[in-house]
């Protein structure tokens, strides 16, 4: 038993260092009809990642749109009505401005945090987007608090029996 519990402590960290070391996410984003000055807006805005991140952006209304980054970085081209642009990957942390370059009142923002332990919150999704997968993540603190607890019931129970076997051979 005591050689079970020694391989699940020592599988345990590796596990979730794995878990950590793969934290970039997809982020969807929508360009959607708005009630603002503009008839057309993104949404979410802003779009809140961590870095390693992708996102993609899709047209629900007719006119054909662009997500372009404000310094040249990166622009996903026309995005026609109902399509979706190519996965736009950001690599470091930052906070970056875009624009449509057809309607130059649309603009938004992504920002991007360094990747963390956990993961990043983020916006809710606009109307009707498909959710981007995964599930919830357990926090690494609560797994090591939960194995540690385990490991000294283990010992405590351990001990029972030890000193149990001891009382009674002396009987």
């Amino acid at each position: 038993m005591r050689k079970i519990l020694l391989a699940v402590a020592a599988l345990l960290p590796v596990s979730l260092a794995t878990g950590i070391s793969v934290s970039a996410s997809n982020s969807a984003a929508q360009i959607v009809n708005c009630t603002a000055t503009t008839p057309w807006c993104f949404s979410p805005n802003p779009i809140r990642i961590t870095v390693g991140s992708t996102v993609t952006w899709t047209n629900t209304t007719a006119p054909t749109h662009t997500a372009t980054s404000n310094t040249g970085a990166w622009d996903t081209g026309s995005i026609a009505s109902g399509q979706t642009s190519a996965a736009i990957t950001f690599k470091t942390p930052g906070t970056f401005a875009y624009h449509c370059s057809f309607h130059s009142g649309m603009t938004g923002t992504v920002i991007v945090s360094a990747a963390s332990a956990s993961p990043a919150a983020t916006s809710p999704p606009a109307r009707s987007l498909a959710p981007s997968g995964g599930g919830p993540v357990l926090p690494i603190g609560v797994v090591l608090v939960l194995l540690g607890l385990s490991l000294l019931v283990t010992r405590r129970y351990a001990r029972r029996r030890v000193s149990g076997s001891s009382t009674r051979t002396r009987t």
